[in-house]
């Protein structure tokens, strides 16, 4: 091996690895110093710092000293070690797909039930949807119902005028009956009086003979003026009675008008209450699947957090076992490297074939 210069002997230091020799920068500060170069300068196929060289190369040389033969138990004991290194990775690896496994089938799960959640909400809209249709069916009748009703008061109101009217012909025609039967009288009581002047005449007729025409000419006339009384006061009694008629006729339209008005108002009251009782059915069962379109919800939540949370204390627990799997492979990687190095290095050394092939 090459000297190793120090400081205290007032030379720089160099590398310790024997085929480097690379001078090392000072130490500053008290402590331990480096003995090998710290710049990343690597050796051979493996990359090997000067450290990990230096190590091998002792190995080697050890090896040679102790004048010990490598059998194939040695070389079985490592490939033993580096299987038990591999085992954990493998191991991990079937977790890992059986994590993939439970994660596919989870996810189809609350695809399907975010499915069933999507199908019970479009029922409740469907439902919601039927339920505005009655109430809207509803709104039409009532309001079909409220016009017949207006129209009955309108026919109602219509009647009760035409019944005003027809009382206050009758009323009319009674004035002009009571009219003609005071003119009837005053007739009777004129007629009264001419036939006693008529008989007083004719007690006086050869004294008053142009008396008795004239008398006669005025009873004539008197009672023509009867008669047309008569047929006038006969015509006030048909109008009378027609008026009579056509008001019995005004008050059976107001009360089939009233008969109506009332039925439009039951089918008005039922039409409401139909309306109400559909809106609460409706407000009822919209409540329902509301309240259970959000319960599924809550479930499907809470299940959905739980796989989560699943998941990542699963992730975690793999990554710390993936971080120690890491480590031991590492560790048995830098074992196999210096074996094989020094496998490689060893003079005279015969191996096995498939060793040699491994080697290569």
């Amino acid at each position: 091996m090459l000297p190793i210069m120090t400081e205290e002997a007032g030379q720089l230091r160099i590398c310790e690895y024997r085929r480097c020799g690379a001078p090392l920068p000072p130490a500053v500060g008290r402590g331990s110093r480096a003995r090998f170069c710290q710049d990343g300068k690597t050796w051979g196929r493996r990359n090997l710092s000067c450290r990990d060289a230096e190590a091998v190369l002792s190995d080697a040389e050890s090896l040679r000293e102790s004048d010990t033969e490598l059998d194939d138990t040695a070389v079985t004991a490592l490939a033993g070690q580096v299987d038990r290194v591999l085992d954990p990775a493998r191991g991990l690896v079937e977790t890992l797909t059986t994590l993939r496994h439970q994660l596919e089938a989870t996810t189809a799960t609350a695809l399907a039930e975010r499915d069933a959640a999507l199908t019970e909400a479009d029922e409740h809209r469907r439902q919601r949807g039927l339920a505005e249709a009655d109430a809207a069916q509803a709104r039409e009748i009532a309001q079909e119902a409220s016009a017949a009703a207006t129209a009955a008061e309108k026919e109602k109101s219509a009647a009760i005028r035409e019944r005003d009217a027809a009382r206050g012909a009758q009323r009319e025609a009674l004035h002009e009956q009571q009219r003609a039967e005071g003119q009837l009288s005053a007739v009777r009581d004129e007629l009264a009086r001419v036939t006693e002047r008529a008989d007083a005449a004719v007690e006086l007729a050869g004294e008053r003979a142009g008396t008795i025409a004239t008398v006669t000419a005025e009873l004539a006339a008197t009672r023509t003026a009867l008669d047309e009384e008569r047929g006038r006061g006969r015509a006030a009694e048909s109008r009378a009675e027609t008026m009579a008629g056509r008001l019995e006729a005004a008050e059976s339209r107001a009360d089939a008008a009233t008969a109506r008005l009332d039925t439009a108002h039951e089918e008005l009251t039922k039409a409401a209450t139909a309306h109400a009782a559909a809106q609460d059915q409706a407000r009822m069962a919209a409540e329902g699947l509301r309240a259970r379109f959000d319960e599924r919800l809550a479930e499907l939540q809470a299940a959905h957090e739980q796989t989560v949370r699943s998941m990542h204390e699963t992730t975690t627990n793999l990554g710390a076992e993936l971080r120690v799997t890491a480590g031991r492979a590492d560790t048995a990687e830098r074992a196999l490297t210096r074996a094989l190095a020094v496998l490689r290095e060893t003079p005279g050394l015969e191996l096995p074939e498939d060793v040699t092939v491994m080697l290569k």
